[in-house]
Formats: C-alpha cells, structure tokens, sequence
C-alpha cells in the first residue's frame, strides 16, 4: 500500500483543523484522483506515523501527522481545501511529490505548490500575449519572498525543529500561499478581461447561450393552479407553474432555457408519462422566442430517478427496456420545440442503480442511440457530473469524468458535445472550490477532447434546508465563519454577496473561452420549482440577487 505522510506543526494546527482534510485526495499527472483513506493522528513527533487503528481517531487541537493510504507509491500530488485569506475556502494543490516515510511539511509543500502553478500559468499566459499588471507583479513578488522565507527563515538564530522555528516557517507559509492565491485570483481576472476583449475584436456580440435552469412544476404544483386563489412561494398559482421569459422576466439576463425533461418528474408512475407541466413551459418559451436545452432526461443522482424503478431489482435488460420507452416517447413528445437535448447527467458517478462499467456504457450509448432514432437532426450532449472526479477519491467503482466522456464521444453516435455539471459549496456532489486560474486550466482539459462544452453553475446564495429544492443537499459556505453569529438578514445577505464573488470570475472565464459554446445557470427562483438548494437569481421573498444584476448587465453588454 502506498502512503503518502504530511506534518502538520502545532503552529499549523488552526489552519489544519479548518481544512477539509477528510476530503482530501491524491491525483497524478492527469488528474485523476486515487481512492485513499485519511487519517490525522494528533503527535508532537512527526516521527511518530498513523496508522490504522487511529482512523477513527477523533479530531484534536494541536499537529500532528496526515496520512492518505491509497493502493499504489507512484509520485502525486496532495489537494486540500483550505482557508484563505481575504478569498475563503479554495483547492490547494503541491508539487508533485515522493512517497517517503519522512512527512513532507504540508504548509511548505502547499505554499510550494501555490507558487509553482502561478508563476508557470502567468509565464505562459504572458508568452501568449497576456499583459500583466503592477497589482499582480506586486502580489507576486511578495508572495515567492515568504515563500523563501518558509523554505529558510530569516532569523538565523532559529534552531531546526524547535517551536519558535517551526512558527516562523508557518507563518511565512501562510502568508505565501494567501499572497499567492490573491496573485491567481488577479491572474484569472486579467485573463478573462483581456480574453474577453479579444473575442470581441472579431464578434462584438457572443453567440454563447447563457441559459437558466427551470424546473416545470411536479403534479401536486400544477394541481393546485386549477385554483387561482392558491400562493405557492408567495406567487400565484399560475405564476409558479410557469416563469415569465419575457424582457422583465428571465430574457433580462439570459438567452435561453435549460428545461429541465427528466424521467423522475415525468413518469412517476410506470407507464403513466405527465408531459403537461414541461409542454406549458416550453409553450412559454416559443411565445418569447428563447432557445430551450431540454434534460437531462436521465439523471443518475440520488432521489432523481422515479422511485418504482427499485421493483426492477437487479434485472438491467427491464431497465434497458423501461429506459429506451421513456427516452422514445419524450423525444417523439418533444421533437421540433427542443433546440439542444442533454440525453442524461450523473452516469459518470455512483448513483442509486449500482450499475457496472459495462452496464453504464450500454445504458448511455442506449439513451443517445434512441433519441438518435426519434430525432436525428437536433444535437445531443451528456452531461458529467463533478468534472474533477472528486467522487473517485472515495469509491474505487467509479468511472474517471474525462475517459467516460472520451469513451461516448469515440462511439460515433454523433455527440455534438459534452455537459459540465460544477455545484460549489454544497455538502454532497460539490466540486471543490478552485481559483479562476486552475478553472481554465480544467477548462482547457476538457477541450483536448476537441468537443463543443456546455457549463452548469450551482453556487448556493443561502444557508439551511430548502424544502422546495429536488437535491436533497445542504449549502456549505465557501468562506469560513458565513455560519457564525450574523443575524438572519445580515447572514442572507453575506450568502448573497458571497455567491456574487464566488461566481463572477468563473462566469467570465466560460465567456472567455471559446470551446465553451454555452453557460447554465442553475436556477432562476427560489419561490419557483428548483433543482439545487437556494441557487436561484431570485431569493425566496422575490428578490433580486446581486449576481442576476451581473448577469442582467452581460446580458445586455456582450452576448446575443
């Protein structure tokens, strides 16, 4: 078994214990996680290591020793969400690194790493044109000079090992990684802009889609709008059922409208398909003329998929035949009032059909052959649910995001391109919070598969249960203490502001980028049917969020 040690000093130990150090993997050079177990055994001595029976070892205040087993030695690199000043929680990532049973120091190891990829991406970047600015020259210079000085403390009286050395080592490491995480961050904003710019030199106003996701109303919602005295959300009946797209409505701020047609809302029943809720959407959006993405038709999370498919059992040739004569009557239901179909999401992960590789592969390439059949002409894309496979890290069965997509797109079923699903700040199915600059960087891994990329962001702009949510998921703050002793106004506001700061860079980024031909935006209400928890634009009291006003103005400035 391969283990692969890192030494946390005590004077690390508050910056450890706010890291999501259970969550942390391994990857190698293609960035494909491991699956590893962590264990933190709390120890004075870092040659003291974990092991096994201190896996369940519960969390303590000081150091001590992280360790992440995994089935094989090879070199990789450790990534850790971590806090960071003035940003919030963010992805750190080290060089790629030995496995020894001497512990890297892991805030020197992450500081190392935070330097190495800012440094060669705005190296490479500016090779190709990029003008960098005084602010990041400046953060960037501060920033590897702390680095130094982690690496070798400037007070030379200092003796290796001893605490006084190991605090100053901390400290220098902290500093460097939050200078140099502030430096990306400026990185990333100057790439956008100046990428931004010019794509406009040659098209002035962007043919990108930038949709927003609704959800049509279930049965028990559209039942109650045959009484129109009825409020759902604090709308009338009518109103909840079905979202005005007009200019006051979703066409301020965005294009088109990922509708969401899936299995689980429409076929509650076997053999019982409900097609009215999605029919009124989609006449609502060919009245006001808006572009429609249709799907997922399948979707393989958790609590998506019709409940009775459980009497199948174990007997995939009944799914198979459940499946293709669902996906037939949809597409047939639908044909010619859908611009873009997404077959299916989430097929990629562990999901609640337990399904093997090859059973996957035969029930994707079986969806995209039947909506092939039933509608040759419209394009079709599958979706991939967390794109960074942090799923992997945890279940050995799963299959790697970027080889599944490879395997349909080599099927030659005419997949005209892929799905990216990206949910930040929620406590299952989350990808892990990472800087603008390793976002392109994932970005311009996925266009070596040369294939058109369609983006969904959920980003939760509230705190606590959302009932009204079909993701039975929790929002998680991606900035420490959002959860501390704010009153409920101020809090609402802070969840508001930080889904604003989170998603504007990673929005201009997706713009910036030309192989990302279309940007969903999960959600548009929270006082409408929703997929993700409080992702909406539109708060539940029916307010304006500050990122619909962001997307209102790109809206009118940039796109189509």
């Amino acid at each position: 078994m391969g283990q692969m040690h890192f030494y946390v000093p005590d004077a690390a130990a508050d910056f450890f214990h706010q890291c999501h150090w259970q969550e942390a993997y391994l990857c190698g050079i293609e960035g494909v996680p491991w699956q590893s177990r962590n264990i933190f055994h709390p120890s004075n001595d870092p040659s003291v290591l974990p092991t096994e029976e201190h896996a369940d070892q519960a969390e303590a205040e000081g150091g001590g020793v992280l360790t992440l087993n995994r089935a094989v030695d090879t070199s990789a690199k450790l990534l850790l969400t971590c806090p960071v000043e003035g940003i919030g929680f963010r992805v750190l990532t080290t060089c790629s690194l030995r496995c020894v049973e001497t512990p890297h120091n892991l805030l020197v190891e992450l500081a190392r790493g935070s330097c190495h990829r800012v440094r060669i991406q705005a190296d490479t970047w500016q090779r190709g044109g990029l003008t960098l600015s005084e602010k990041f020259n400046q953060l960037i210079g501060q920033g590897v000079t702390a680095f130094l000085d982690a690496i070798q403390p400037t007070n030379s009286a200092l003796k290796p090992e001893t605490p006084e050395f190991e605090a100053e080592v901390t400290q220098s490491a902290i500093q460097a990684i939050a200078l140099l995480e502030q430096a990306a961050s400026e990185l990333g904003e100057l790439f956008a802009t100046q990428s931004m710019a010019f794509r406009r030199t040659r098209e002035p106003r962007l043919s990108t889609m930038m949709a927003v996701g609704v959800c049509p109303a279930s049965r028990a919602e559209t039942a109650s709008a045959a009484n129109p005295d009825d409020t759902i959300g604090g709308l009338s009946a009518e109103e909840s059922v079905v979202p005005g797209f007009g200019e006051d409505g979703i066409g301020q701020a965005f294009n088109a409208a990922a509708v969401r047609i899936s299995w689980g809302d429409i076929e509650n029943d076997s053999g019982s398909n409900d097609f009215g809720p999605v029919t009124r959407v989609l006449e609502a959006c060919e009245q006001s003329g808006t572009r429609v993405i249709g799907g997922p038709i399948i979707d393989h999370r958790d609590g998506l998929l019709p409940d009775w498919l459980t009497l199948l059992g174990d007997d995939f040739e009944q799914l198979m035949s459940a499946m293709t004569q669902f996906v037939e009557a949809t597409v047939n239901q639908f044909r010619g009032r859908v611009h873009l179909w997404n077959a299916a999401a989430g097929l990629n992960i562990v999901g609640p059909l337990s399904l093997d590789d090859e059973q996957i592969m035969r029930f994707s390439i079986g969806i995209l052959q039947t909506i092939r059949r039933c509608d040759p002409n419209t394009p079709v894309i599958m979706s991939i649910d967390q794109p960074c496979g942090e799923y992997l890290a945890r279940h050995a069965n799963g299959i790697s995001p970027i080889h599944f997509a490879d395997a349909l797109l080599r099927s030659g079923l005419g997949l005209a391109g892929i799905g990216l699903n990206f949910r930040f700040g929620y406590s299952k199915g989350q990808t892990h919070p990472r800087s603008p600059v390793e976002f392109a960087q994932l970005i311009d891994r996925w266009a070596t598969l040369n294939s058109p990329l369609l983006v969904q962001l959920s980003v939760p702009a509230a705190p606590g249960e959302d009932a009204d949510a079909r993701m039975k998921v929790s929002p998680v703050a991606l900035s420490p203490g959002m959860n501390g002793t704010l009153d409920c106004e101020h809090q609402s506001k802070a969840w508001a502001d930080q889904q604003y700061a989170f998603a504007r860079p990673l929005v201009q980024t997706l713009l910036a980028k030309q192989i990302v031909h279309a940007v969903v935006w999960d959600g548009w209400s929270d006082q409408l049917p929703h997929l993700s928890p409080h992702s909406g634009v539109i708060d539940g009291a029916g307010n304006a969020r500050p990122i619909l006003r962001y997307l209102t103005e790109l809206r009118e400035e940039v796109l189509m």
